[in-house]
């Protein structure tokens, strides 16, 4: 998979006291059964509109293409520049950038690289010195933080209130649940505004 959660979120976007009080459910018969709908609706509504909501710590793998540019005066030779939109925004925090092939595997130092982060996907430039070194089936890896916030507090109230929504559609309609009937409409009015297109 190119995007892996290295470290989940510490808490659940939606507690399960809150989801039990808009769900009017006041027995803990199936405090299970909803905590699994509060994971499962919060990972799709992510997966939906592309963005992480609580902070995780993501690693994306992907293949480095490389595009030669003019030589830049600290290094010898020429260098490459690698431009990749990050997935999961809003971006926290960039951990580390590691260039790997099958014989050797090089972390970029912070001042080698970029980000460009204002509405949607951030965009990481970085430069990597002798490109020709590292054609042999190279791939970045690269480890970031994003979400708005640790805690829930921090996430647009629309997207708690439309996985809290998600939460009651699965849990009303467990018995016949059919994935392929799509959204609610007051879910996919919700999250509208935050979905991003051709993100993983």
């Amino acid at each position: 998979m190119p995007l892996t959660i290295i470290r989940p979120a510490e808490a659940p976007l939606i507690s399960l006291e809150e989801a039990k009080t808009y769900l009017r459910v006041d027995t803990d018969v199936e405090d299970a059964l909803i905590t699994r709908l509060i994971a499962a609706s919060t990972e799709a509504l992510e997966a939906i509109t592309g963005c992480a909501f609580l902070r995780k710590t993501y690693q994306y793998v992907t293949d480095l293409l490389l595009f030669e540019t003019s030589s830049y005066p600290r290094f010898k030779g020429f260098p490459a520049v690698q431009r990749l939109p990050l997935p999961r925004p809003p971006l926290h925090q960039i951990l580390s950038v590691t260039v790997k092939t099958k014989t050797q595997e090089q972390e970029i130092p912070a001042e080698d690289y970029s980000v460009l982060s204002s509405h949607g996907p951030a965009q990481l430039t970085l430069t990597i010195p002798n490109p020709l070194e590292m054609w042999d089936r190279s791939t970045l890896a690269v480890s970031f933080v994003a979400g708005w916030g640790e805690t829930a507090r921090e996430v647009p109230e629309p997207l708690r209130l439309a996985t809290l929504m998600l939460v009651a559609d699965a849990y009303e309609k467990r018995d016949g649940y059919a994935a392929s009937a799509g959204l609610p409409s007051g879910v996919r009015n919700l999250i509208q505004p935050y979905r991003l297109v051709n993100i993983r």
